[in-house]
């Protein structure tokens, strides 16, 4: 179903976040975690990980339908863990940003329909009591100041990220990105909602009868989730690496060659 601390840098103005190759270390990148974080850690362990010079990417949805979400929080805290939004921290905002209350509940029923629930037993309550506080005139985080922690974590993370080399440019997004748009002018297309909603959760592409066609022009090669695959596939220069951590408990974990 679709619908639409202390951090190691604000780039909450900063929609597309550019870095360089990593010369200290090793770089990864993993498909959607959605809260499978002992998936994760065993992934790391088998290629001995070292947070002191290498660095994980994440193609976002890091919450949701897996068994410990609120363990996000401790990665996003981490200076090797570099995470984009996907289509799950975007319901979370949805309605955590939502100052009308009709809309508000509107946005918290769609995210508890997809895989929200672990929400409520962090903050403590019965899923129906937040409910019928959702309704309330006020905002959502004035009853429950343990939102503001994800609220602000959730909002500094960039739409997509590109990592740049003197040999090659990698891009990490969430699901697609319009084949009209070039990649060097993204961050100003996404001023158009239908861009952001594609990086968010479009699988036009991935379910197209002729993939084989899209292709992002303007970098080498771009990483993304979103779209459940038995193994990782390639279309063009796009990698879709989400194979289904909360639903087959297989997590991808690629190393990029820079």
């Amino acid at each position: 179903m679709e619908h639409s601390v202390l951090y190691k840098q604000d780039y909450s103005q900063s929609r597309v976040q550019y870095l360089f190759k990593n010369n200290r270390g090793r770089d990864f990148i993993c498909g959607d975690i959605h809260g499978c974080f002992d998936l994760l850690e065993e992934q790391l362990q088998k290629v001995n990980f070292d947070p002191q010079q290498d660095r994980l990417f994440s193609v976002g949805d890091i919450i949701d339908r897996g068994y410990d979400s609120a363990k996000a929080l401790f990665y996003l805290e981490q200076d090797w863990f570099y995470c984009i939004r996907g289509n799950h921290e975007q319901m979370f905002l949805d309605w955590c940003n939502e100052d009308t209350p009709v809309f508000r509940a509107d946005a918290f029923r769609f995210h508890m329909h997809n895989g929200g629930q672990w929400v409520a037993d962090y903050l403590g309550v019965h899923i129906q009591q937040l409910n019928d506080d959702i309704l309330n005139d006020k905002p959502i985080t004035e009853k429950y100041p343990a939102l503001d922690l994800w609220v602000k974590a959730l909002s500094a993370l960039p739409f997509a990220m590109e990592i740049k080399s003197s040999r090659k440019k990698i891009g990490i997004i969430h699901a697609e990105i319009p084949q009209e748009v070039k990649w060097p002018s993204l961050e100003a297309e996404l001023n158009k909602p239908r861009v952001l909603y594609s990086l968010l959760y479009s699988r036009k592409y991935i379910h197209s009868l002729k993939p084989k066609k899209y292709s992002i022009s303007g970098v080498d090669e771009i990483y993304a989730g979103h779209t459940i695959l038995d193994k990782p596939q390639k279309i063009g220069n796009i990698h879709y690496i989400d194979t289904g951590a909360y639903s087959r408990n297989q997590l991808t974990l690629v190393k990029i060659s820079n």
